[in-house]
């Protein structure tokens, strides 16, 4: 019995050792056969893979070179003198003194997020495209400008003139911050340098285009950037001036309260005889005692009351009066803006008539704020300037080991794959 079992046992091992025999030879016999099928087919591969390779290699090689030239902007916050001196800001009404303030600061880059992506806006704008493409006619670039001209959108765009700041912008969508104050500082981080870089061919014309750009940039897109900001000052003015208007009533309300109070208080008789009657008590609560105050100390509390809410009346009508010249101002300087900037309207030009309308005004406070206005204006244009004057010309990188590398992968897989079912509808025909 015991025999038996191991004969069985033995003739198990026997057939399992059988079945992974004839599984290898059978995995052996397929390899095989995949080998013999790229062989046979080592020609189409060769030829499919290698030579459109070769050719694709050749050809972007032979290809026209791209040049680039980069202008580095240095964009951190910073003024060639201060403009808030307060020479820049004396006025007669102190008052006044916290109205000397724009808005912004055309002074200053102040290239945050948030304007950084203005000025793209109004870079890559359809009408500010044009100039460019206008420009680039002048000089008989009619080729680059007919590229330049055919770009659907901003993407398109970037293959000719594209913008960098460094450090990078941090993207609040993946930063892991929940605190409002924590994301508000992030939003405000300004940068320190914007590199602006012009790709065209041949070379002989990059540094015509490049120039062509630079001039765009440096003294027509401040144009732009100042009518936003002339916009936004407009709209503090009529809030301001709303604001006024809103406390007017209240004020006036208030002062004739306290007038009515002052008449009442000096037709009140006293009693002179004894200094403790001639007290009058005032009913209010301080620290649970109540308080005595002489009626002449009563009656000089109110006028003082009411020389304040005078002086506080006095002051809002000053502002009121300074804040409708100052919208008076800012609206010119707007209209001047937007009827020119279709044209080939510069910064200097806009500094010029400025320079021109000073004159027009007799008044200090709006003349104090033009002359200010001005020299923030010439410091924009001297810090408009790129760090390198005359930046190299560089040929950009065509990456021809690498795609060609792409391009002969793509096609031995596909030459392989052509082979293997050429081989397999000869073998269907043979059946």
């Amino acid at each position: 019995m015991e025999e038996l079992k191991q004969g069985v046992s033995k003739s198990q091992l026997d057939s399992t050792s059988v079945s992974e025999k004839a599984i290898i030879d059978e995995d052996e016999i397929n390899l095989i056969d995949y080998f013999r099928v790229l062989w046979k087919g080592k020609s189409l591969i060769l030829l499919g893979s290698i030579l459109p390779a070769l050719i694709f290699g050749a050809i972007l090689f032979l290809w026209p070179k791209m040049y680039k030239v980069t202008y580095t902007y240095d964009v951190k916050n910073q003024s060639v003198y201060d403009v808030k001196d307060q020479s820049f800001y004396d006025v007669e009404d102190q008052s006044l003194y916290d109205l000397r303030e724009p808005s912004y600061d055309v002074s200053n880059w102040n290239l945050d997020e948030k304007n950084y992506n203005v000025l793209l806006s109004k870079f890559y704008s359809t009408e500010n495209i044009n100039k460019i493409v206008g420009k680039l006619r002048e000089k008989s670039l009619d080729r680059y400008a007919e590229l330049i001209g055919r770009a659907k959108d901003r993407e398109d765009l970037k293959k000719f003139v594209d913008f960098k700041v460094l450090p990078p912008y941090t993207d609040i969508s993946k930063a892991k911050i929940i605190k409002a104050a924590e994301l508000e500082q992030l939003r405000q981080l300004k940068a320190l340098l914007l590199n602006m870089t012009i790709v065209a061919r041949p070379k002989n014309d990059v540094g015509v285009i490049a120039s062509i750009v630079r001039d765009n940039f440096e003294n027509i897109i401040p144009v732009y950037l100042v009518a936003e900001h002339l916009k936004a000052d407009t709209r503090k003015c009529r809030a301001k001036m709303a604001g006024i208007e809103e406390n007017k009533f209240v004020q006036e309300l208030t002062l004739k309260a306290n007038k009515e109070a002052l008449a009442k208080l000096k037709n009140v008789k006293t009693v002179v005889s004894d200094e403790s009657e001639s007290r009058i008590a005032l009913q209010f609560d301080m620290s649970g005692k109540t308080e005595y105050l002489p009626i002449k100390y009563q009656v000089q509390a109110t006028e003082s009351r009411i020389v304040d809410i005078e002086r506080e009346i006095s002051a809002n009508e000053a502002k009121y009066d300074y804040y409708r010249d100052l919208l008076v101002l800012n609206e010119k300087l707007f209209a001047e803006l937007k009827n020119n900037t279709s044209s080939y309207y510069t910064i200097q030009q806009f500094q010029s008539f400025l320079t021109g309308i000073i004159s027009s005004y007799e008044g200090k406070t709006l003349k104090d704020y033009l002359s200010s206005y001005i020299k923030k204006i010439e410091n924009r244009i001297a810090m408009g300037t790129p760090t390198t004057e005359k930046p190299k010309v560089c040929a950009v990188s065509k990456g021809t080991t690498k795609k060609t590398a792409i391009v002969f992968a793509v096609c031995l897989m596909i030459s392989i794959f052509a082979a293997f079912l050429s081989e397999g509808l000869r073998e269907a025909k043979h059946l």
